[in-house]
Formats: structure tokens, sequence, C-alpha cells
């Protein structure tokens, strides 16, 4: 399903790029910019935060404690029943509730088209794609802006482990690693102009203005708090406004001061565009632990952030350990105090409390995030 929503996007996209739909072509000749490799396969032990997880609820009540917090309106149900239909004589399944924060996603933030760190920076060998080019954190050619695109995978660690069974809860059914989308396959990534944003997305008239960046203050001191508001759905907090929903960002002067606050605003609205669109749906409460509800609009709170590449944050080394020696292909890890002692943080916090220092200039531009999801289900103790 998630192959064939890829195929449409990007029939989607040659259509109207035909039409006209993507700007003229960068004056002059395209940066020659390089794509990272950070290869999460093979770090996974060393650079996720498996505290992450953690809390852990289990029938209703805390099984294991954790420091990362629990959505407001998560499940507390002790036992839960799925399907069936007794007057057809087929019975459900019952089991116990089951809520955690599930490692279930990347994304990697880039400078290039069709550039992928995470599959060791290797490039789709698309032809002309110039127009599409960021040109590394100045912004596009065309246009003095910053400019980045993101390409979304699967990762869900906890199945991938075999940690719990297959198709046990996952959020989306995936348990593989696998590529799910990237930002050049949809035309209003890279609209310059704002027609096919607002068709995705037209509730952006009320908010892309400035009266609505008034809130952002508010949920920005919210979301460092641990604690983002989803009532204030067009804004990040700290890392800026959603609205539009496009790669652009910078009001066309191109000032990038915070490379990392940037790069989690742009998966920010990388996750938004997949949630409009019915990629991503609602897996929190009690709605949701047979099957997953549509949610066209973003709850911050569902999810947590870890970057992961070029410096993760990680749960760092025991006392007296040996310094860490490369954590990913290209850079070592960066261990300073991590806020509220957990080494993820929540949808719009501030970079300045966990990772404006991670940029890492010419070898690690591109920056990878691991996306954990609070996930209620039901796991079945009968068939």
């Amino acid at each position: 399903m998630k192959f064939l929503g890829a195929i449409a996007s990007f029939i989607l996209w040659a259509v109207l790029s035909i039409g006209g739909a993507t700007p003229a072509h960068a004056q002059g000749e395209a940066l020659n910019i390089g794509c990272n490799s950070y290869n999460p396969l093979e770090t996974m032990f060393s650079d996720v935060c498996w505290s992450g997880m953690f809390p852990i609820r289990l029938a209703g009540g805390t099984f294991m404690n954790g420091k990362s917090g629990v959505p407001a309106d998560a499940s507390r149900k002790v036992v839960c029943a799925c399907g069936g239909d007794i007057k057809k004589g087929q019975l459900p399944r019952i089991g116990f509730t089951i809520g955690f924060w599930a490692p279930a996603k990347i994304m990697d933030v880039t400078r290039k088209p069709y550039c992928m760190p995470s599959l060791g920076g290797i490039e789709m060998p698309v032809a002309s794609v110039e127009f599409l080019n960021s040109g590394a954190n100045r912004g596009r050619n065309d246009r003095q802006e910053a400019f980045a695109n993101w390409v979304l995978y699967s990762f869900p660690i906890v199945y991938m482990l075999r940690l719990l069974d297959d198709g046990a809860c996952p959020p989306d059914g995936l348990t593989e690693f696998d590529l799910i989308q990237a930002s050049p396959l949809y035309p209003n990534w890279n609209d310059v102009l704002g027609r096919y944003t607002t068709f995705i997305n037209p509730e952006m008239l009320l908010f892309a203005n400035a009266t609505s960046l008034f809130a952002m203050p508010i949920d920005a001191a919210a979301a460092t708090a641990g604690k983002p508001l989803n009532n204030m759905f067009w804004t990040a907090g700290a890392w800026g406004p959603v609205y539009p929903i496009t790669g652009f960002f910078g009001n066309g002067v191109g000032n990038m001061k915070d490379n990392v606050g940037f790069t989690s605003l742009t998966a920010m609205r990388g996750l938004s565009l997949m949630h409009r669109l019915g990629f991503l749906n609602e897996t929190i409460g009690n709605d949701s632990l047979c099957e997953r509800q549509m949610r066209p609009i973003i709850r911050k709170d569902a999810y947590r952030w870890q970057m992961l590449a070029p410096s993760p944050e990680s749960d760092g080394r025991l006392p007296g350990a040996p310094p860490p020696t490369a954590t990913t292909s290209q850079v070592q890890e960066v261990n300073p105090p991590s806020r509220f002692s957990t080494c993820t943080h929540p949808t719009g916090s501030s970079t300045a409390a966990w990772g404006v220092w991670r940029d890492v200039p010419a070898t690690g531009e591109d920056h990878s995030y691991l996306i954990f999801q609070w996930t209620d289900c039901c796991f079945g103790a009968t068939p």
C-alpha cells in the first residue's frame, strides 16, 4: 500500500511539473553537494536512545519507569478485545493493553534531492533535478532562502529485533526497515507560489501569517518543558511555523542561524504532510487499540525525537568507560548533558537544550532523526 502511494505521488509530481507547477530551473551551475552516509543498521546498538522507549505501560499500569512521559489520553484499560462477531460464531481476540514509545521512523533531512544518508549515502539516479537542489544551507540557487528535502523510512527496531511478535502492535503494520516517502515526490514541497500547498492544507490561509506566530513563544516554552501544545498545531514550538508546508524557510533572506532547528522543522513539516495524506495515523487512546484512526492534523505529543546523525543523542557511556569511538561512519559522539536526563526530546523543544551544537560542517550537514511514536495497542492473549 505504501509502495503504491509512492508511485501515485511520483505520477502526480510528474503531471504537475509538466503543467508548470514547479519553478523554472535554477540560474547558473548547480552547486556540487555531496550526500552524507550514516548507515543506522550498523550503529543502532551504539547510537539509538534505548531508554527513550520508557515508560512502558502494561494492562493499564506502569511496568517500567522512564523519563519521557506519557500522553495525557493514553489508554489506561486493563483488558481489551478486538474483532470478532458472536452472531457469526467469530470470537474476538482478547488480551491486555500495552503502551510504549516505539522507535518507528527515521527522517533524513538533506541538502540534495534523492539523497538517502540512512541507506549509505546512495542517490537515486534521477536526471534534471537542479531546480530541486537546496544549494547547501544557503537556499536554492534561484531563491535566496533556505531549502531542504527529506526522506522517510520505517525503522521499527522492536520488531526488527523480534522483541515483539511480528504484527503485534506496530503503528502502521510495517515491521522492517524500508523506504516510505520522499519530499521531491510532492509538488507542494517545492511550491514557491503556494498554489498546491493551499490545495493540500487550506487552513494555511488562516495560520501562515504574522498574527499566528505570537503562539510560537508559548508553545516553545511548553515544548521545552516537555508538554507541546496540540491545540497550537500551526507552530512547532522553538523550531518555527509549520505552515506553509514546503521546504522553504527564511522569508527570502537566507539567513540560517540554527541548522539543527531548521532540519527539525523540516522533519516536522514532513510528518504533518504524511498525516494530511493518510500515511500516518492516530496511535493513542482506547479508540486506537485495535484499529488505527485517521489523524489529518498531527498531534505533537504523539512523537519524541532523537537526533541520530551526525552527532547522536544517546544514553552516554557508563562512568569510567573509555571515550567513545566513531559512533557513525563520519563523526564521534557529542556527549554533553541531556535535558531532563533523557536522550529524546519533545516536538518543538529548543535546540539549546539538546542539540544546537550537533551540526557538523561539511561531513555532517545532512541530519537524520529517529522518531519515537507513542503506541497503544491490544496485545492478544487469544488467537
